[in-house]
């Protein structure tokens, strides 16, 4: 396999077992996170052998959003640039994969890790998890699919407030709201995400990959226009003075 800094990878049997490993950081993503996922994620489709793959994160948390500590104070980021670049590339890869990916959201999941884990097939949750929409709250909207997965998911009504207000939603009502497809208490999470993709392993891998190409046809329409469209608005709202005012404020708090 390869010799990943972000993220670890290992095919197990007929499944790839794919995990962000940043746990100093709650699994925050920077741009080389994303990339090695996507580039898993492309050697696990490129083995026959593989028929499933998971993708979950190490330790306590399944991902914290973008990791801004890979900005320096008084940059003015080119978000555009990294959402085209990266993380949009990752996002379009999951969701035209031949392999039915299973998202176990093990903990905390914000900011552009909840895009990520709702572009996997299906959605574990451990009881301890929630998400987490950050974005407006430091100047900035909604990406990595987010705002294409969580209105068609959970309808406008509940999608504009977590959104606008980034109140937690909890893996309850993750659940209730169909976020998720199941809460599991955290100690059986990994085995019951395991035997999950077990069943799917056994599956006919053509009819599998088919039935994953209608759904997403049936679900994702738009789907290149939508994340355009964040890329746009966010490299916007990353120039803004209210953005650059966020950054100062977040490197403040780290020197206190």
């Amino acid at each position: 396999m390869a010799d990943y800094e972000d993220v670890s990878a290992r095919h197990d049997g007929a499944i790839a077992r794919i995990t962000v490993e940043r746990p100093g950081r709650l699994n925050a993503y920077r741009d080389q996170t994303a990339d090695e996922l996507r580039d898993a994620l492309k050697r696990a489709e490129a083995d026959p052998a593989i028929r499933v793959a998971i993708l979950t994160g190490a330790g306590r948390a399944f991902g914290s959003g973008y990791d801004l500590s890979t900005l320096a104070p008084g940059d003015v980021p080119e978000l555009e640039r990294v959402l085209e670049d990266h993380f949009n590339p990752l996002v379009r890869e999951m969701r035209a994969s031949r392999l039915p990916i299973v998202s176990l959201v093990n903990g905390p999941c914000a900011g552009a890790a909840v895009g990520i884990a709702l572009a996997g097939d299906i959605v574990i949750a451990a009881r301890s998890a929630y998400f987490y929409e950050p974005f407006v709250g430091i100047a900035l909207v909604p990406d990595a699919g987010n705002t294409l997965f969580l209105p068609r998911l959970i309808g406008r009504v509940r999608a504009a407030p977590a959104m606008l207000l980034g109140d937690r939603i909890s893996a309850e009502e993750a659940l209730a709201w169909g976020m998720v497809w199941r809460v599991v208490d955290d100690a059986a999470a990994q085995a019951e995400t395991d035997a999950v993709a077990a069943r799917l392993a056994e599956r006919a891998p053509g009819a599998v990959a088919a039935t994953k190409r209608l759904i997403v046809a049936a679900s994702d329409a738009g789907i290149d226009e939508q994340l355009d469209l964040e890329r746009d608005l966010q490299g916007e709202a990353g120039r803004s003075p209210a953005m650059t005012a966020a950054i100062a404020a977040f490197f403040e708090r780290k020197r206190g």
